[in-house]
């Protein structure tokens, strides 16, 4: 099979840099690369862990421009759901405990308001006009007592859809806290030591946005005190058991430390803090950088039996594995740098960080692995690893390629399409408090506050005129009651509040009517917002409108649903503002949940940027190794094969396409290449015009290092799935699936495709 020479990899650069390595500069190496390794872990060890989830958003220009004049204009929107559950709830004796909880929430610093039951207030007419009076009357025991308290939860449906379940059982606390992420995370914790101590023998359930930002940072932590010590373990445990030699443990997993410090180092001093998505940086990079010591270190033992000089034959072996293990590391950072055109910075920093890690780590390699090695004595034949199950088994393997290479072909090109059906199943989905295992305490309580009140996910809308006039008549509220009527009829929605609220209580206070409704004519209403002006109370009505009352806020609470049934439900509120309020309205939705629904919604089109941009620049690295368009042909067969089995295999188990799943294809399609350019590599060297012998020569002596390089992948991220996040579980398992999916294809398919091809240009030449 003709084959267009590739660049010599016994260029005289390399070899200068080899024997100098080994040579003179062996100590000048090793004392420089221990220098900069204690630098710069004296960071690694002090990277802080990000508490406000502000990475896990896109920052684009509309989307924050909105949100940032929401809170500038109603303050901030992530609170706090405190659910005390009582089968006599109403009683007095109930009620006096969660009067004395609200009172202690509101004496600890960072909390900036609490509703509850205790403190509701409710307006009524009065001797004197308009007044404010507790929603739950004094608590004095009895039958009529028991009725007051029904009746004013009936006479204010509102307060009671936010403060009290259908059953009257449990009681909702709203805990509104300040903007501020340091003293939010002080507030929180002041809280649980509040609720743990003070409160043991309540049954309550803490929730909402803030709570669940401080548990994934706690999350984090845990994971990296956890998969950390776990990846060592198993990556240790199996390098001892297929290399069998003291060195064979020892140089990788020092490669792998020095790679973890230098990359989480420079990430530190960089100004960064880990997050759900960066928390993946120290097991990938350890990881990777294990994958190119295995092939160096294999290339040592294969020196076996050997005779002359033990410096010029490591220089000579390792000069072979420069190109093909600098392109391997190349590939994969350019997979890894492609998702550097997300939206969502932490997957642009974890894509531009372990790019570097690997490129770091391939310097670490070239560095020391020939340095350190070359202090040892070559290994003896009676000590080569190269007999025993596993050459039976790549034996085998070249065999069943050598023979049947349609059959082969035929068999993975047909899993393929199976794969590819399965892709229809799929869904873009992102749902943040089902991202964390039902075992821990923040899920179990959302989803009991969820069937007990409903409502624990808020969207926000901001609703001005197109003029930008106040919004005073009485045809602008009855356009919004409509809209905010059917708003409360969709599915998932548990109830809407507005102005609209407080100035139907006015009405009925000022008319001393039962029932809440809008004033009559825009006299009467104009008088009500008269009395709105000079209220007290003006904290709490900047929470709804803005002081020229041109703009309005509509908050609308919502079941824990993820971003897909959001984002319908989104589409479907503003189709109804545009019946019912016309158009000379705008209305804005904005909010923390509703950033997240957004950035689900580009997850596919980031998805396929960031694929064929690496796609495209993996494939113009392998053609500028090997300049040839028939090798970089049968090198896309065995790297595109495993993402569809892996894409497959996502649709027919319904795993989502959340923000970790999403990085799967850029980043598997840098990784999977890496086997294929080292089994290219290695053909090209072996190849005299005949390809099956080639490939069985290719097969059963690089085939180990493919096979232990892929176990090494597949076990170091499947330590992933000790994590806390589903998402991170399943971005690690399906990416240890797809290496041992190309293992496969490099093993079986790329030689089926390299005899086929050769094959039938023999054919046709003769």
């Amino acid at each position: 099979m003709p084959v267009t020479e590739s660049p010599k990899s016994s260029s005289k650069t390399i070899e200068v840099l080899l024997l100098w390595l080994i040579g003179k500069g062996r100590q000048c190496t090793l004392l420089g690369v221990l220098a900069t390794t204690l630098f710069l872990a004296f960071f690694a060890l002090q990277v802080p862990i990000e508490i406000s989830n502000v990475s896990m958003v896109s920052h684009t220009k509309e989307l924050q421009g909105n949100y940032d004049s929401f809170r500038k204009v109603f303050g901030n929107d992530e609170v706090l759901l405190l659910a005390i559950t009582h089968p006599d709830l109403l009683e007095p004796e109930s009620l006096k405990t969660i009067d004395q909880i609200t009172q202690e929430l509101t004496r600890i610093e960072g909390v900036t308001r609490v509703l509850s039951l205790s403190n509701a207030e409710q307006l009524v007419a009065g001797g004197f006009g308009v007044e404010l009076v507790p929603l739950i009357p004094e608590q004095n025991a009895g039958k009529n007592y028991q009725n007051a308290v029904t009746k004013a939860l009936e006479q204010n449906p509102v307060l009671a859809q936010l403060l009290i379940s259908r059953d009257l059982q449990t009681s909702m606390i709203i805990i509104d806290l300040t903007g501020e992420i340091d003293q939010q995370g002080q507030a929180l914790a002041a809280i649980e030591a509040l609720l743990t101590s003070n409160h043991n023998n309540t049954n309550w359930h803490l929730t909402g946005i803030p709570l669940q930002k401080l548990t994934v940072s706690r999350l984090i932590q845990r994971d990296q005190q956890v998969i950390i010590p776990f990846s060592v373990l198993v990556l240790g445990s199996l390098l001892l058991l297929v290399f069998r030699r003291f060195s064979g443990l020892l140089l990788p997993l020092v490669i792998m430390a020095i790679s973890l410090c230098w990359t989480v180092g420079i990430y530190t001093l960089c100004g960064f803090s880990l997050n759900t998505i960066t928390a993946l940086l120290p097991p990938v990079i350890m990881v990777l950088s294990v994958s190119t010591t295995v092939h160096l270190y294999n290339g040592w033992l294969q020196l076996a039996g050997k005779s002359g000089d033990p410096k010029l034959l490591i220089i000579e072996e390792f000069r072979e594995l420069f190109l093909p293990c600098l392109f391997t590391a190349l590939t994969t950072a350019l997979g890894l740098v492609s998702l550097t055109v997300s939206s969502i910075p932490a997957v642009k920093l974890f894509g531009a960080f372990s790019a570097l890690g690997v490129m770091l780590s391939f310097a670490v390699n070239m560095l020391l692995v020939p340095a350190l090695l070359s202090y040892l004595p070559l290994p003896k034949i009676s000590r080569r690893y190269d007999k025993g199950r596993l050459s039976a088994v790549l034996q085998a393997t070249a065999k069943l390629t050598v023979n049947h290479p349609r059959l082969v072909l035929t068999l993975s090109l047909l899993l393929a399409l199976a794969g590819l059906s399965g892709l229809s199943h799929i869904n873009n989905n992102t749902d943040l408090i089902r991202f964390v295992k039902p075992t821990e305490k923040i899920y179990q309580d959302t989803m009991f506050i969820e069937h007990a009140v409903g409502g624990v996910n808020s969207l926000e809308f901001m609703l001005t005129r197109s003029d930008n006039s106040r919004l005073t008549r009485l045809d602008d509220l009855t356009r919004v009651d409509k809209l905010q009527n059917s708003i409360n009829d969709l599915q998932p929605v548990a109830g809407s509040y507005s102005l609209l609220s407080v100035i139907k209580q006015l009405n009925r206070a000022e008319a001393n009517q039962d029932q809440l409704s809008l004033p009559d004519n825009d006299e009467d209403l104009l008088y009500l917002f008269d009395l709105l002006e000079i209220s007290p109370n003006q904290k709490q009505l900047r929470k709804l409108v803005n002081p020229e009352f041109t703009t309005l806020r509509i908050n609308v609470r919502i079941k824990a649903i993820g971003s897909a049934d959001a984002a319908d439900l989104v589409s479907k509120v503003e189709h109804l503002a545009k019946k019912e309020l016309g158009n000379n309205y705008e209305l804005r939705p904005t909010g923390d949940f509703y950033q997240v629904v957004v950035d689900s919604n580009r997850l596919v089109s980031n998805v396929v940027r960031s694929f064929c941009l690496s796609l495209s620049m993996v494939l113009a690295a392998i053609f500028i190794l090997f300049r040839s368009f028939k090798l970089l042909a049968m090198a896309l067969i065995p790297n595109l094969v495993p993402l569809a089995w892996t894409g497959g295999l996502m649709g027919y188990l319904d795993i989502d396409l959340s923000t970790g799943t999403a990085m799967i294809a850029a980043v598997v399609i840098g990784l999977t290449v890496d086997s294929t350019i080292h089994y290219l590599a290695r053909f090209q060297r072996e190849y005299q015009g005949d390809s099956k012998e080639s490939v069985t020569i290719t097969t059963t002596a690089t085939g180990r290092a493919l096979t232990i390089s892929a176990l090494v992948l597949f076990l170091g991220f499947s330590v992933g799935g000790l994590s806390s996040f589903l998402p991170t579980i399943y971005f690690s398992l399906l990416t240890g699936v797809t290496m041992l999916g190309a293992l496969v294809c490099d093993l079986l398919v790329l030689p089926a495709s390299l005899i086929l091809f050769d094959t039938k240009e023999g054919s046709a030449s003769e």
